[in-house]
């Protein structure tokens, strides 16, 4: 047996004793004493795309998608064990539970989400790309080189992973596509690439493709529009930036940066008729973020911003607010462990 099977073998073994000791927790109490006396007290739960299929596709590059079915046990769950805050009291300190937050702006967000947030007198934060909803990117960067792969399933390709030295062939499965996806992504990041939208223009010419590609599914790659964003808004729902294109903001020069937070939030209170204060980082991670980030973001009037990380990172804390995320499934021991912070004791 390899290194690397033993590995996967022994990581395997200790996830499983990890979700049994959990699971005993959650029914016998264990994990809510924990809740009671030292759990977490108020949380940011980060969510994307909800679909209404009972199997994610593969598609699913970066797992950030959950099944309608799915995300409505989540609801209830959370309804049942936390209280659930209005989307309203997100700046309140004082605040105690549970706020929802969904990025990127997808069409599913309104056709999907909103309806199952109504049935549960949810309220909720949405994420938007203002260069999106205007067209004037057809996809996220991410979502479009998988979109670009799909289309040339079992050809050879020229990439940027070899420096277009020779071509790779495309895998046969979605699964493989995600994997090639993935190491575009790595390249991208070991790079530090500030014009990501330029490699996927390169990637396209390089390979005699039209930048143009069809989406296999509406709900899941195309973008509200600024009439159904009004309506969530209209709805007790609130938007925040989510950048104008979602970029790496960590890879910009200070201009691109603030041309990011600065324009997005103009062209977000335009529509809106609003004040815009919050900022959702994309991806949220240190990896994309520092105090520089931080700094821009403060410079371009945002008085809270969203991280996804366990705790503050970078000062004023009000600008690194941690978020988390749920896994897609509606196993309730799970999913207490994660809202409490139980699970994080058994890392």
């Amino acid at each position: 047996m390899t290194k690397q099977r033993v590995s996967k073998a022994l990581k395997s073994i200790k996830h499983f004793v990890r979700d049994s000791w959990l699971t005993a927790s959650y029914y016998t109490g264990l994990s809510h004493l924990y809740q009671a006396l030292a759990g977490r007290k108020r949380g940011i739960i980060s969510y994307h795309n909800v679909l209404p299929v009972s199997v994610l596709p593969a598609f699913d590059t970066y797992n950030v998608d959950v099944t309608a079915a799915i995300f409505d046990k989540q609801l209830h769950f959370l309804k049942k064990h936390f209280r659930v805050q209005p989307i309203q009291e997100l700046e309140n300190p004082n605040a105690k539970g549970i706020f929802l937050t969904f990025d990127d702006g997808m069409r599913n967000n309104y056709e999907v989400l909103a309806p199952i947030l109504a049935k549960h007198d949810v309220s909720a934060l949405f994420a938007i790309c203002p260069a999106m909803v205007d067209g004037d990117l057809p996809y996220i960067w991410r979502d479009h080189l998988f979109l670009l792969l799909h289309q040339a399933i079992s050809q050879e390709v020229w990439l940027p992973l070899n420096d277009y030295q020779t071509p790779l062939l495309v895998p046969e499965t979605s699964a493989g596509i995600n994997a090639l996806t993935r190491q575009l992504k790595q390249y991208i990041y070991q790079h530090q690439l500030a014009d990501i939208y330029g490699l996927v223009r390169e990637i396209c010419q390089k390979n005699g493709w039209s930048y143009k590609v069809s989406s296999p599914d509406g709900l899941r790659y195309d973008f509200m529009t600024w009439s159904q964003i009004r309506a969530l808004v209209g709805q007790g729902h609130r938007v925040a930036s989510h950048t104008q294109t979602h970029r790496v903001l960590r890879f910009l020069g200070q201009e691109e940066k603030k041309m990011e937070l600065e324009v997005s939030k103009q062209r977000l209170e335009a529509e809106l008729k609003q004040e815009v204060s919050l900022f959702v980082y994309p991806y949220g991670s240190r990896a994309e973020i520092d105090q520089a980030t931080v700094q821009a973001v403060q410079e371009a009037g945002y008085h809270m911003a969203l991280m996804n990380v366990q705790q503050p990172s970078f000062s004023p804390v009000m600008l690194s607010q941690p978020r988390f995320a749920f896994p897609p499934m509606a196993d309730s021991a799970h999913l207490h462990a994660i809202v409490s912070g139980y699970k994080f004791l058994f890392r």
